[in-house]
């Protein structure tokens, strides 16, 4: 990818399913008209996954045929189907003369349609090869194994047929084949012994994408987007780093799948990348990592989401990225109700997110949630499960006047293999000195501590607490570390038969948290 991008954004054509009528043309500005002059580079449009999702596809099942009457009256794209007009080389024309790049994005299992069988998104293909699912999933109570089966051929082709027909009638830049939508291509047990399938469809695709440089006169380039970890890769036959060194993608974006983990690395992938001059994007995803116990979904402030996204987007530059993906934001823009000042503020993020000069100075918060809670008890070395990794790939630690801010809530509960209650007051609070915390293996004074006490309610990992306390930590820069960093906890005293059991939830990291 010459010229690379800062950002590339994904959009599923949200921006243009909730507009107020009338329809026309000049419509299809809206995906584009915040992105022009920033630092998006490039937007990968999402065209289909099990339906042709926004396109007249003649080989397949067509959205815009399944609509009946006047339904969709906010879809921009329905009303000009319906008025004989096919909107997507008009959305092309304008991306370009916007300065960005346009790809077809092909969400390569989609189980969306398994909330609602009989809409618009579930095709018959789906229904009559039952036989076809991955039944042997069991993620999401079995909501994954909606799932097609790519050992299938008619999976295959299916989706290969739709990819070919969108890259002789529309002059795009490329194709992008998401494999994150959802990250499950075979039964996972026999997923590896498969890699020699999703190879030669991969191939496929790029013959697919030769031809069409025939009609085009230029070049098209294919993006993959897949998951970070090494074993989902595994179990959906996808050897990655193969076709990376067979030079069969031209961009590897990669995903932490289900929010994101501040603690991601970029390694051995960024290194691979570099060695074969492919440019790499990690995926910046809505929200942050889902608890594993939790099928929960985040509600987040305008603040909340702009400083997140700041931090996720300065840990990956910092480890050395090329720039970085963003998945879903459109969703954030326009499926919810925003002010004018919110939304001017939700696209500030960019003309930030792609560099790190352009990140310095600003608030940006890193959340810690996914390993947590966890449980802390007397006596036990902070080393035995007690203790909090963190990167911070951020620059601005560096310079002394950062503010820096840790927080945390912290619960107690009886121990459970006793009936005497603990020591606790209404609102759930231990002594001052009843925990220790331990930041890169140094004590934290008590100056550095505010106890705040806190009622009863749902936390935003979606846990219910009782009363209970959060913890802030302000320390000075010097105590930090540039990559990872440490919190402990430890708790000196004798473990007696009453001390309560304390659980620590959702630490965030807040840098330059007085700049907005």
């Amino acid at each position: 990818m010459p010229n690379h991008p800062l950002i590339i954004i994904n959009d599923d054509t949200c921006s243009l399913r909730q507009v107020d009528g009338p329809h026309t043309a000049d419509s299809l500005d809206i995906p584009l008209r915040d992105l022009q002059g920033t630092q998006v580079g490039a937007i990968c449009w999402c065209l289909g996954s099990e339906v042709a999702y926004s396109w007249p596809s003649k080989v397949n099942e067509n959205y815009f045929e399944k609509a009946s009457g006047e339904a969709l009256p906010r879809n921009v794209m329905m009303t000009l189907h319906r008025k004989g007009v096919d909107y997507l080389p008009l959305l092309i024309g304008k991306a370009r003369r916007a300065g960005l790049r346009f790809y077809g994005s092909f969400r390569m299992n989609d189980c969306h349609h398994r909330s609602e069988v009989h809409g618009m998104l579930c095709t018959r293909f789906w229904k009559d090869h039952q036989e076809m699912r991955l039944w042997e999933l069991t993620e999401a109570r079995t909501y994954y194994n909606t799932a097609l089966d790519y050992s299938y051929p008619q999976v295959r082709q299916r989706k290969l047929e739709m990819i070919r027909e969108t890259l002789q009638w529309y002059d795009m830049d490329g194709i992008e084949l998401d494999f994150c939508r959802e990250s499950f291509t075979f039964t996972p047990s026999q997923g590896w012994d498969n890699r020699g399938i999703m190879t030669d469809f991969i191939g496929q695709i790029r013959q697919a994408l030769n031809d069409a440089r025939d009609k085009w006169g230029r070049g098209l380039e294919l993006i993959l987007r897949v998951p970070f970890d090494p074993q989902k890769l595994r179990e959906m036959g996808m050897d990655v780093q193969g076709w990376i060194g067979q030079h069969a993608i031209d961009v590897l974006v990669m995903s932490r799948w289900f929010g994101n983990d501040y603690n991601q690395s970029l390694e051995p992938w960024l290194s691979i990348c570099r060695e074969n001059d492919v440019p790499f994007y990690p995926s910046i995803e809505w929200g942050p990592m889902h608890n594993s116990v939790h099928n929960h979904f985040t509600v987040e402030t305008v603040d909340e989401i702009i400083h997140r996204q700041r931090g996720m987007a300065q840990n990956y530059l910092g480890q050395g990225a090329t720039g970085v993906y963003l998945f879903n934001y459109p969703c954030l823009l326009y499926e919810q109700p925003r002010s004018a000042d919110e939304f001017r503020r939700m696209t500030g993020v960019f003309n930030e997110l792609g560099e790190t000069p352009t990140l310095a100075g600003k608030h940006k918060q890193y959340a810690f949630w996914d390993r947590l809670p966890m449980q802390v008890e007397s006596r036990r070395p902070a080393k035995y499960h007690q203790t909090i990794p963190f990167n911070l790939f951020d620059p601005d630690l560096a310079q002394s006047d950062t503010k820096i801010q840790l927080s945390f809530h912290q619960t107690t509960e009886p121990n459970p293999h006793v009936d005497a209650r603990h020591y606790k007051d209404s609102h759930g609070a231990l002594p001052d000195d009843w925990v220790t915390y331990w930041l890169n293996g140094q004590e934290v004074p008590r100056e550095w501590i505010r106890q705040e006490k806190v009622t009863e309610g749902k936390i935003a990992s979606g846990f219910q607490l009782g009363d209970h306390e959060k913890i802030t930590i302000t320390p000075p820069t010097s105590a930090m570390r540039p990559g990872e960093n440490t919190l402990g906890f430890y708790v000196p005293r004798f473990p007696e038969e009453h001390d309560p059991y304390i659980h620590i939830h959702e630490l965030l990291v807040d840098v330059n948290a007085d700049t907005d």
